[in-house]
């Protein structure tokens, strides 16, 4: 088997195991090609992937080409990957990783090993519920200038903004459990799963969509 899908929705934690599985297979750092998108992957980056898989590696008897589809991939873009899964070199492992397998036609994970990783339980610490609980209190009934703060500080990197959007949905819920009748918990629990949804499965502007969650929600509707 040349080919591996890693799943997991850590991408840091991907990285590792990478990391660590190519050295295992004594790959050559030299012979490891990374291909990250910050938009859909398209076609054209398929055949950008598909120049590299031909290369002869530099320095030992393989190479690595890594993957990294943690954005949309075009129906178009899959199925030109499906092709170079099927008859990749003797001497390249390809690897894919992503943050769950439904993001991938099921022609493309048959022809991979699957390796699922353990997902971390998130906590929140006591300077994490400070800290959630002050933004929380902005984001309700703060200013609009220190609402574009706050949006524009959590939108930096896109790890730590799911990370962050995650503990604050888990703040909120206990929020709502403590004060059960009070509607403005539910209703910014319900708009931060669809903001979180919208970030995760579109090429939105992370920002953009975090200044219009806090900007246009309205406690009461």
């Amino acid at each position: 088997m040349h080919s591996f899908l890693i799943v997991t929705k850590n991408k840091n934690k991907a990285s590792s195991y990478i990391s660590n599985f190519l050295k295992e297979k004594e790959i050559h750092p030299i012979d490891i090609s990374l291909h990250s998108f910050e938009k859909a992957m398209g076609i054209e980056d398929v055949r950008n992937i598909q120049k590299t898989i031909i290369l002869k590696p530099f320095k030992g008897k393989a190479k690595a080409v890594i993957i990294e589809a943690y954005e949309n991939i075009t129906i178009e873009a899959q199925n030109a990957l499906l092709k170079v899964l099927e008859e990749p070199p003797a001497n390249t492992l390809i690897i894919i990783s992503t943050s769950k397998k439904e993001l991938l036609l099921p022609t493309i994970i048959s022809r991979c090993k699957i390796i699922e990783l353990e997902e971390e339980i998130i906590s929140i610490s006591n300077d994490d519920a400070s800290s959630l609980n002050d933004l929380l209190n902005i984001i309700l009934s703060g200013k609009t200038g220190d609402k574009l703060k706050i949006a524009q500080d959590i939108s930096k990197n896109k790890n730590e903004t799911f990370l962050w959007l995650e503990k604050m949905a888990i703040f909120v819920r206990q929020k709502l459990i403590e004060n059960y009748n009070d509607y403005k918990y539910s209703n910014f629990l319900r708009q931060l799963q669809k903001t979180y949804a919208v970030i995760k499965s579109t090429n939105v502007n992370q920002r953009i969509a975090l200044e219009n969650l806090f900007l246009s929600f309205n406690p009461y509707v």
